[in-house]
């Protein structure tokens, strides 16, 4: 690799440090250098928001900036959400709600529409139509079926309260530190995104398998 620099990124809690090119974007440094192909690309121009991950607290298109940009980030990315403390093991409740408000559609733009709208409800855990659909107004659904995913994000709040309330009224926090390691090393199993739908389309093809091309 030419003029690789070496960079370290905090991933849904694991740490990487990998050598990407001095031009290689976040995204695909994201897709190739760490195999967490659930984050996608669309446009590589910013308009779609596809390849939305969070980084360091904030929702930012990954296809916007250079893996360089950001050395010693936390980033969160799709897979990453099902080991948060409000998932309790299982689904983390917009994944849920996407799939009991059938926000999924052809799923292409989901993990972008995840992290702006987990993004969203660490902000404003009971935000209205409004503001949900002014937080996803970056991310395109190419499916149009933004009343549905408004919905799920709507789903997610009113669990998440739930949730809240069941314990006191504390939130959930995400109590993951650096040091931690994931058993699966942050890889979606078999390195394909699940959305927690059975029978599932199973996202993209990944830029390996299509030559280095995304869908």
């Amino acid at each position: 690799m030419t003029n690789a620099r070496e960079i370290t990124l905090t991933v849904n809690g694991t740490e990487h440090t990998i050598e990407v090119e001095p031009r290689q974007l976040l995204v695909h440094a994201i897709r190739e250098e760490l195999d967490l192909t659930g984050t996608h690309i669309g446009c590589d121009t910013g308009n779609c928001g596809a390849c939305t991950v969070i980084k360091d607290g904030e929702p930012i298109k990954s296809c916007l900036m250079f893996a360089t940009q950001a050395d010693g980030s936390e980033l969160m990315t799709v897979e990453g959400m099902e080991d948060l403390p409000e998932a309790r093991g299982e689904l983390h409740p917009l994944q849920e709600g996407f799939r009991e408000e059938h926000g999924l559609q052809c799923g292409y733009c989901t993990p972008g529409m995840l992290m702006s709208g987990k993004a969203l409800l660490d902000e404003n855990p009971d935000p209205n139509e409004d503001e949900i659909r002014e937080a996803i107004s970056g991310n395109l659904c190419r499916c149009t079926g933004y009343q549905n995913i408004v919905r799920s994000i709507e789903y997610a709040a009113d669990e998440l309260e739930s949730v809240a309330a069941a314990d006191g009224g504390e939130r959930p926090t995400d109590s993951r530190s650096a040091s931690e390691t994931r058993s699966d090393g942050g890889v979606a199993v078999d390195g394909e995104f699940d959305c927690g739908v059975e029978n599932c389309c199973g996202g993209p093809t990944t830029d390996r398998e299509r030559g280095g091309e995304s869908e």
